[in-house]
Order: C-alpha cells, then sequence, then structure tokens
C-alpha cells in the first residue's frame, strides 16, 4: 500500500529501508517508522513536550472510554486494512492492533516525536512520518481509515479508501471538557457538531459521554496541553489553571462513520 512520495512508485521493505522500482528510498529508524517527508517539505507537527504530556495523560486511562468504544466498532467492521490519519503518539493506533490482530493497519503523522513514541509500544503497526493531506497510499486500497480528533481531508480519504470502504471520525461532543472551559473563560458555550462529507454516506452516528475526576495536576495541566485552549488561553489563567489539583469535568465525544461511496 505504500508508495514513494517522490514518484508514486509502489515502495517495498527491505532490511533497513523502504525502496521504490526508480531507486528511491527511505531509511527504516531505530524504532522502526519511516519518515516519508520529503526534504524540501519541513515536518513539524507536535513537540516533545506536548507528546509527552498527551502520552502522560491517555496512559493514565481517562479516555478509555472512547479507546473501547472505536475498537468495538472495527471489530464489527471487520477490515483488512486500517489507515489512522493523525494517530499521533499510538494510543488509539496501538490498541486497535492489539484487539484487530488480522488487520494490518498504518499509523501517519506529522510529528517525528509522536511517531517515536508510537513506535515504543512494538504492536506491529506500520508507522511513518507524513503529512496526513498527502498519504503515502496508492488509491482504492484501504478498506477503512479513521480519524481522532486529527484534521481531515476527505478528499484524501476518498482517495486511498476502496469503494464501500469506511471513515470513521471522531470529534468532540457538545459538552467536551465543559468545566476545564467553565475554569479558563468568563463565557462557556457547547461545541458544534458537523457532519457530512462530499462523497461519503453518514451510516451511524452517536455520542460518547462520561465525567472524570483528575487528583493530579501534572495531569490536568496534560489535558490543557491536548486542547486547542492551550493556545488561546490568556497567560493569567493558564497561571491559575497551574495552581488546579483536582478537576471533575464532562467528557464527550462525537463519533460518525461513513461509507465511501461508489466512484463515479
Amino acid at each position: 500500500m505504500l508508495i514513494c512520495p517522490k514518484c508514486h512508485e509502489q515502495l517495498k521493505k527491505e532490511e533497513h529501508v523502504w525502496r521504490c522500482a526508480k531507486g528511491h528510498s527511505y531509511d527504516i529508524a531505530r524504532r522502526g517508522y519511516v519518515n516519508l517527508v520529503l526534504g524540501s517539505h519541513k515536518a513539524s507537527g507536535d513537540d516533545k513536550a506536548m507528546v509527552r504530556s498527551r502520552t502522560r495523560f491517555l496512559s493514565h486511562g481517562y479516555y478509555h472510554i472512547l479507546q473501547k468504544r472505536l475498537a468495538t466498532m472495527l471489530q464489527k467492521l471487520a477490515l483488512e486494512t486500517l489507515i489512522d490519519a493523525g494517530c499521533g503518539e499510538g494510543y488509539y493506533t496501538n490498541y486497535f492492533q492489539e484487539v484487530l490482530p488480522a488487520t494490518q493497519i498504518y499509523g501517519f503523522d506529522l510529528s517525528k516525536h509522536a511517531i517515536d513514541e508510537a513506535c515504543k509500544a512494538h504492536r506491529g503497526v506500520t508507522y511513518g512520518v507524513c503529512n496526513i493531506f498527502h498519504l503515502p497510499i496508492a488509491k482504492h486500497c484501504a478498506d477503512g481509515v479513521v480519524s481522532v480528533f486529527a484534521p481531515v481531508d476527505s478528499k484524501e480519504n476518498y482517495r486511498v479508501l476502496k469503494t464501500g470502504g469506511y471513515f470513521l471520525k471522531v470529534g468532540p461532543g457538545p459538552k467536551h471538557l465543559y468545566e476545564l472551559k467553565q475554569l479558563l473563560y468568563t463565557d462557556v458555550y457547547e461545541n458544534e457538531i458537523e457532519t457530512g462529507y462530499s462523497g461519503f454516506t453518514l451510516l451511524h452516528e452517536e455520542i460518547v459521554e462520561d465525567t472524570i475526576t483528575i487528583q493530579d495536576a501534572q495531569d490536568i495541566w496534560a489535558l490543557f496541553q491536548m486542547t486547542p485552549y492551550y493556545w488561546r488561553t490568556p497567560k493569567q489563567q493558564a497561571e491559575a489553571l497551574k495552581q488546579c489539583k483536582e478537576l471533575t469535568t464532562q467528557i464527550s465525544f462525537h463519533i460518525a462513520l461513513y461509507r465511501k461511496e461508489s466512484m463515479k
């Protein structure tokens, strides 16, 4: 399924590299992933600190309810191949491979630090550093694409999916982290839900909700760093949050399952 980002020929895995028929090669890092970002395009994505914070928070199980629900949905689809577009540190991706051992899973993210962290689990996922708006995947070959709190390029997802393939999208539900927002802002509003992508039929949508209590200041700060509020919150409110040692907040996830329509 992997293709060369330079010439779009199929990549084949050798001992220490992925190589195409035209001789372009991409080294496999010590952790096992491949960097498919071309030299003229500088990779970015989450830095080490952000990856470390997200890994800390997720590893403590606060979002396990979502992890488990997604895995159950994917098990019912019986996919042979699955792409996690914007996989981050692999919290969901590695769990998918654990419960779907017969599925060939690919995880892609622009952050080299996140991909390096994902590979530590050694689950057998094929990981690559790339821009998810330009996936190094041949067209019409994947059975499923999953996107969890990541940017979405529906045209790119349409390109890589087989006809009848599935796209599983996760974003914040209306009340996600509502109490955290109340600590940060005066005017708090519910999140808006957007659905619908050209070329896809919406098969199912649901809201998964729970309430969590975080009794660790570092975990609260790690959660804050995972959100867009980290970049938008005035310094005074952010500094006040650092003093918070316990937080009870709602978590709410909007899950939507789509199927790719027949190509015209």
